[in-house]
């Protein structure tokens, strides 16, 4: 069974993982990896020199596909070019792995610390996880979940503001840990990404 098959009757259930959302979901990685580079540079110089170790070889291998993924991710919202069957594969590893990871560990921790208001994130990412691993369990989710449509620059100039204001709240003014950030920000990519379009993006009447 294919993605394409489902995506009509269940477009509200089915994440639909286009160059937009990926290209949010990417960004807010790499800036979630830069600050923390920045901030545990010391622990990273010491943990670089246990990485050659061949018990890490497995880890090293879904990192540096995660970073394939990442960065394809990236690319793709600014070139306008098809995507091989291969990128696409990783991308999608990239999507999965997470919002999974997001959802799982996001919500573990911020169901026991969270309050009021910010409850709807770690059980709206809990949501997307499921679905996500049934819809990969029952080959519903494939390479052809991942949208060919170019993004546009509005779009891409959109989101990336968007992505940059969420992160600098979560992170800077309310110092959010890094989970919680990433929780935030993944639910604003899977789940509202397109309302916001919708409102700055709504085509504009034509006067009679």
């Amino acid at each position: 069974m294919k993605f394409i098959e489902y995506r009509r009757p269940f477009r509200l259930l089915i994440p639909q993982y286009d160059e937009i959302v990926l290209f949010t979901m990417s960004l807010t990685c790499l800036l979630l990896l830069i600050t923390g580079i920045l901030s545990h540079s010391s622990e990273i110089e010491l943990a670089s020199s246990i990485i050659y170790d061949p018990i890490f070889l497995v880890p090293m291998i879904f990192i540096a596909i995660f970073i394939a993924g990442l960065v394809l991710s990236l690319y793709h919202a600014f070139v306008d070019r098809p995507k091989t069957e291969i990128e696409k594969s990783l991308m999608l590893f990239f999507a999965v792995l997470v919002n999974v990871f997001s959802g799982f560990m996001g919500s573990g921790y911020s169901l026991t610390t969270a309050s009021s208001w910010f409850m709807i994130f770690p059980i709206l990412n809990m949501i997307n996880s499921i679905v996500l691993l049934l819809m990969w369990r029952y080959g519903l989710f494939d390479e052809s979940s991942i949208d060919d449509q170019q993004a546009s620059k509005g779009q891409v100039m959109l989101a990336s503001a968007m992505i940059l204001i969420l992160f600098y709240l979560c992170h800077v003014v309310y110092e959010f840990i890094w989970i919680k950030t990433l929780s935030v920000c993944l639910v604003y990519s899977t789940n509202f990404i397109r309302l916001i379009e919708s409102v700055i993006f709504r085509p504009t009447p034509v006067s009679q």
